[in-house]
């Protein structure tokens, strides 16, 4: 083996050591399932491995590795929803505005599932772990205006559905 690749292992391993902790533990939360989120650790940190050259400093590794781990996780959760049987309804939010529905989680992840790619991380980050769109920004390397954007569109295409299929109000 070279001496980068010695290198580059080292690396991967010190990362890991750092912050397999926080990725398993954000896997966990996501897939709701502690094999799942075990498995998904161990990929993220494959495809760390494998882009170990374009990883970014120690100060941004961990959101570069949170998202990582965020992608690959709601990728998971498509995937598995895609061979599950579909529902013919979504949960009753008790009449409330698509504002609160948003509170619920699960109704939530469904929506996310149902959002276009470049939406689910921000709207993940934001309603469903609580983060401030500062703290999304920085950790999807996007602008905050990129976020309040999305977030935005997230909201307005979730309030379309909720209100198309009779949970929001009149449309």
């Amino acid at each position: 083996m070279s001496a980068s690749g010695v290198l580059s292992d080292g690396r991967v391993n010190d990362l890991y050591r750092k912050y397999g902790a926080v990725i398993y533990s954000r896997c966990r939360r996501l897939l709701k399932d502690d094999a799942l989120a075990e498995d998904a650790t161990q990929e993220v940190f494959v495809r760390v491995m494998r882009h170990i050259q374009s990883a970014p400093d120690d100060q941004a590794a961990l959101a570069w590795i949170y998202r990582i781990s965020t992608n690959y996780c709601l990728n998971q959760i498509r995937d598995r929803n895609r061979q599950a049987e579909p529902v013919d309804e979504l949960p009753d939010p008790g009449g409330a505005h698509p504002e609160g529905a948003l509170l619920d989680r699960d109704l939530a992840m469904q929506l996310v599932q149902r959002a276009p790619e470049n939406l689910r991380a921000p709207a993940v980050l934001y309603y469903i772990d609580g983060m401030e769109q500062e703290q999304i920004a920085k950790t999807l390397g996007i602008s905050r205006r990129t976020v309040i954007n999305r977030l935005n569109d997230f909201m307005s295409r979730s309030k379309k559905f909720l209100s198309r299929d009779g949970m929001g109000g009149a449309a």
